[in-house]
């Protein structure tokens, strides 16, 4: 059965954004990247998450919801821009084997 690549794409940007708004975060998932290779589709994707409180949750929450389409993994770190307020970037990336 053939990967629906544009489905999960869009899957997972209606997931991550439940996710964002359920913890009160005013930023959103616009895109997913997809990137396909001979034997796997790896789907990436990076959140912004002002409330530090809310990192944690956050990642256990991507975690849950994106198992369920492949291999997850997930990676934060602290963003300190000189003009703006600072952030926590979490990226993460999804492959699912295409056979």
């Amino acid at each position: 059965m053939p990967i629906d690549k544009q489905q999960i794409k869009q899957d997972l940007i209606d997931k991550s954004n439940n996710i964002l708004t359920r913890y009160g975060e005013l930023e959103s998932l616009d895109s997913v990247s997809i990137m396909n290779t001979s034997q796997k589709v790896v789907f990436l994707g990076s959140l912004r998450v002002l409330d530090e409180r809310n990192v944690v949750s956050i990642k256990k929450d991507v975690v849950k919801e994106f198992s369920q389409y492949g291999d997850i993994s997930i990676r934060d770190e602290k963003i300190i821009p000189c003009c703006s307020p600072r952030y926590f970037h979490i990226s993460f990336n999804v492959s699912i084997d295409k056979v």
